[in-house]
C-alpha cells in the first residue's frame, strides 16, 4: 500500500483561555459540503508573565478525525494585548514537533511565551490573545 501525506494547516485562535477552532481542509466533496473541524485545542500558561520571563504554554490537542494525524510544527503568534501593552512586549515562536495523534486522541504539546525585558507596566494583568498555527500531516490510503 502506498502512504499519502497531505499537509493541513489548522489555525486556532485562542483568546482568554477559550477554545476556538477552525480547520482548513481540502476535500473532494461538493463545494456545498461544510468541512468538519480536524483539531480542537486548549491553551494554558503556567504562571504569570513579567518583564524578562519565559513561561511554558501547555496545549491540549485533540484529533477530531477518524484517522491518524501527525503534528509537524506549531507557531505561536501574539495578538494585541489589552491595557495598552504593546504587541512587541510578548513573543511566541515556531516549535518543531514529532507527535502522532491517533484518531480521536488527545495529546499535550508544550510551547512557550516570553515577555521582553523592559516591557511597560501596562503589560501587568493584560490579556494576551494568541494565534496558534498547527501544521499537520494527514496519513491515509488512496
Amino acid at each position: 500500500m502506498k502512504r499519502i501525506s497531505t499537509i493541513l494547516v489548522v489555525v486556532v485562535a485562542l483568546a482568554l483561555g477559550a477554545t476556538t477552532y477552525a480547520a482548513v481542509l481540502r476535500t473532494s466533496a461538493p463545494h456545498t459540503a461544510k468541512p468538519r473541524p480536524a483539531i480542537a485545542m486548549t491553551a494554558q500558561v503556567s504562571g504569570l508573565l513579567y518583564p524578562g520571563s519565559i513561561r511554558p504554554l501547555k496545549l491540549r490537542v485533540r484529533n477530531l478525525m477518524s484517522r491518524k494525524l501527525r503534528a509537524l510544527a506549531i507557531s505561536v503568534r501574539v495578538g494585541k494585548p489589552t491595557h495598552g501593552c504593546p504587541s512587541w512586549a510578548v513573543v511566541g515562536g515556531h516549535f518543531a514537533l514529532r507527535l502522532t495523534l491517533p484518531r480521536h486522541a488527545t495529546r499535550t504539546v508544550w510551547a512557550s511565551l516570553r515577555m521582553v525585558p523592559g516591557s511597560p507596566n501596562s503589560c501587568q494583568g493584560a490579556q494576551i490573545p494568541l494565534k496558534l498555527t498547527l501544521t499537520l500531516a494527514l496519513d491515509g490510503h488512496p
